[in-house]
C-alpha cells in the first residue's frame, strides 16, 4: 500500500502548556522495523503528570504522548515472527514491548530488563529526532527493530487491548514478583489502595487468583462500583473516611490483625504509609503505582519489629504483555473490561481527555486517533 509522508499526532511542546496537533514524518523502515496505524490509544495517570513537568527528570521534550496502544501491521520491512513463534503480516494487530537493550548487565546477568538503563521507551519523547513516531497519540507508530512483538486476536476489543499495555502488563508483572515474599493464598484478605485502572486489574488478578476477601480502598464513587461489579468483597471510599477508621475497619475483618496483603495501585506516598501500616505483622506490600516523588514517612521498624516483607514492580517484557492478552481473552466473561473505557475521544479533544481523568471523571479514556 501507499503510505503517507506524515503522520497527525498530538505532540506536548512545552510543559503545563495543551498538546497541540502537529504532522510529524514518517521515516524510512529499518531492517526488521514495522509501521503500524494506531487503532486504540488510552490515557494513563502517567501522561497528566508529564503534561505538568511531574516527571522530567526522565521524559524530554517534544513528547508524542501515549505508552498504551494498539496497531495494525502496515509496512513491515523484513520481520517474520511474533514472540509467540506466529507468522508476522501487514494487516495483523499488535502490541508490542519497550525494546531493552539486550547487552546490559540488567538484560543479561541480573535477567531483570525492565531496569535496563538503555532502553528507548515509547510516549517519554523527544519525538523531533528519528524514528519520530515513538507514542500512541499519532495515526502511525514507528516499532523498532529491537521491539518484541505479540498479534493480538481479533475478537479483542482494540480499546482494552490498549489499556493493558501499560496498566495491566505491570500488574502481571507485579503479581510475578509477589511469588517472592508469598503469593496469595485463599484465606488471605486482600487490601488493594486506588480504585483507577492499575487498582482494577490487580483486583481482577486477585480474584483469579483465589484470595479470601478483598477490600478496594479508592475514589469516586463511580470506580468503586466497577470494583464491586469486579468481584469486591467490599469497598472504601477515601473521600469519607479516615486512614484511622479505615486500619480499623480492617482490623474488624481479620480478628484485629490486619490484612495479609496491602497492593498500592493509588500514586500518592500517603497511600504506601498507609499500606505498611494496615498489613499484619510478618504481613506483604506490593508496591505497583508509587509516582509520588515525595518520600513517604515510615519507621524502618516496620521492617524488623513487624516483620513486613515490600516488593515493587516497574513495566513488564513482552512475557508480560502475553500474560495480560491471554487474561482479558479467557476471563472476558468474568469481568466486564470494557466498562472501563468510560469514553472515546479523537484525537483533536486529547486535551479535554486529560484533564478529564486529572479530575478523576474518567476512569481509562481512550483515543481513537484513526476514524
Amino acid at each position: 500500500m501507499s503510505l503517507p509522508k506524515t503522520s497527525k499526532a498530538a505532540v506536548l511542546v512545552e510543559y503545563n502548556k495543551p498538546l497541540v496537533v502537529q504532522e510529524l514524518p514518517i521515516p524510512e523502515l529499518e531492517p526488521s522495523a514495522m509501521l503500524v496505524k494506531v487503532d486504540a490509544a488510552t490515557l494513563c495517570g502517567t501522561d497528566y503528570h508529564m503534561r505538568h513537568g511531574d516527571l522530567a527528570f526522565f521524559s524530554k521534550t517534544p513528547i508524542l504522548l501515549g505508552h498504551e496502544y494498539t496497531g495494525t501491521v502496515v509496512a513491515n520491512k523484513g520481520r517474520e515472527r511474533d514472540a509467540n513463534d506466529r507468522p508476522i503480516k501487514e494487516g495483523d494487530r499488535i502490541v508490542w514491548a519497550y525494546p531493552w537493550c539486550g547487552k546490559c548487565y540488567y538484560c543479561t546477568i541480573a535477567r531483570q530488563p525492565t531496569m535496563c538503563p538503555y532502553t528507548q521507551m515509547y510516549g517519554w519523547g523527544p519525538c523531533d529526532i528519528p524514528p519520530y513516531l515513538t507514542g500512541g497519540l499519532s495515526e502511525y507508530m514507528y516499532v523498532r527493530p529491537s521491539c518484541h512483538v505479540l498479534k493480538v486476536a481479533d475478537a479483542l476489543d482494540p480499546h482494552v487491548v490498549a489499556a493493558t499495555t501499560c496498566a495491566f502488563r505491570t500488574v502481571i508483572h507485579a503479581f510475578e514478583r509477589l511469588e517472592l515474599i508469598g503469593s496469595i493464598r485463599s484465606h488471605e484478605t486482600v487490601v488493594i489502595f486506588g480504585c483507577g485502572p492499575v487498582g482494577l486489574f490487580a483486583l481482577a488478578t486477585a480474584v483469579v487468583h483465589g484470595a479470601g476477601q478483598i477490600v478496594v480502598m479508592g475514589a469516586p464513587a463511580a470506580r468503586l462500583e466497577v470494583a464491586r461489579k469486579w468481584g469486591a468483597d467490599m469497598t472504601i471510599d477515601i473521600q469519607t473516611t479516615t486512614a484511622e477508621e479505615r486500619k480499623e475497619i480492617i482490623r474488624g475483618l481479620t480478628q484485629g490483625r490486619g490484612a495479609d496483603l496491602a497492593i498500592d495501585c493509588a500514586g500518592p506516598a500517603a497511600a504506601f504509609t498507609e499500606a505498611v501500616d494496615i498489613v499484619r505483622r510478618a504481613g506483604r506490600v506490593l508496591e505497583i503505582g508509587a509516582s509520588d516523588p515525595k518520600p513517604a514517612s515510615i519507621s524502618a521498624t516496620n521492617f524488623n519489629a513487624k516483620m513486613v516483607a515490600v516488593i515493587g514492580s516497574l513495566s513488564g517484557t513482552i512475557a508480560h504483555y502475553h500474560g495480560a492478552l491471554e487474561f482479558i481473552e479467557r476471563h472476558k466473561d468474568r469481568f466486564d473490561f470494557r466498562s472501563m473505557i468510560t469514553n472515546i475521544y479523537p484525537l483533536d479533544k486529547v486535551n479535554e481527555a486529560l484533564d478529564a481523568m486529572e479530575r478523576l471523571e474518567e476512569i481509562k479514556p481512550s483515543i481513537q486517533v484513526n476514524a
